[in-house]
């Protein structure tokens, strides 16, 4: 796979881009996603919280994933702003991510407009997105709430609430919406 980004390694930082999606490759740790917010952070939920670290300290391999359209600048405020909106009023939901992800398809189902209207009003009235959220669920939130109807290009047509990290990057690996950039590789394997 491409080494898209490493760092210290003459790559430029600057060719990652906030609304980019990391999503881990790993197989020998639990699956994990994040989303890319400015100033090269990464907005992920963990089981120590809903964290916003330095993209140098991102401690997993991970392929990224971009918007095969660029994101205009006012869907790009969207997209970050609900991802740290999300950060600041959400918990780590333990029960989401080992259970309701686990023994569910992921597929989009009646509830999830209601849960999404529901989100939006709670964004809109500045009262805290979700409750508790995992990884995965963070990501796609970000990329539905983001934008007014499920027909467009980037609302991510997954039930959040019921994806893994690999639904997701199989989602995103199977649409013309989205582009594989390659892999990040964290400094600590940037040698190998």
């Amino acid at each position: 796979m491409a080494k898209y980004f490493q760092p210290n390694s003459g790559m430029p930082r600057s060719l990652m881009k906030p609304g980019d999606i990391l999503i881990n490759t790993s197989t020998f740790k639990p699956a994990h996603c994040g989303i890319v917010v400015e100033d090269h952070y990464v907005i992920h939920a963990t089981s120590d919280g809903i964290l916003m670290d330095y993209l140098d300290l991102w401690q997993n391999e991970a392929e990224i994933f971009r918007p095969t359209a660029e994101l205009g600048k006012d869907e790009l405020t969207k997209v970050t702003g609900i991802a740290r909106e999300i950060k600041n009023s959400a918990t780590y939901g333990m029960l989401r991510a080992g259970f309701k992800s686990t023994f569910s398809s992921g597929s989009v189902g009646t509830g999830l407009q209601k849960r999404l209207e529901k989100y939006r009003e709670r964004l809109k009235n500045h009262q805290g997105v979700v409750k508790h959220v995992y990884c995965s669920e963070l990501v796609i939130l970000c990329y539905q709430l983001g934008f007014p109807t499920d027909r467009h290009r980037l609302f991510i047509d997954l039930d959040g609430k019921h994806t893994w990290p690999s639904t997701l990057r199989r989602y995103l690996k199977g649409t013309i919406h989205w582009t594989h950039l390659g892999e990040l590789v964290p400094q600590a394997n940037a040698g190998r």
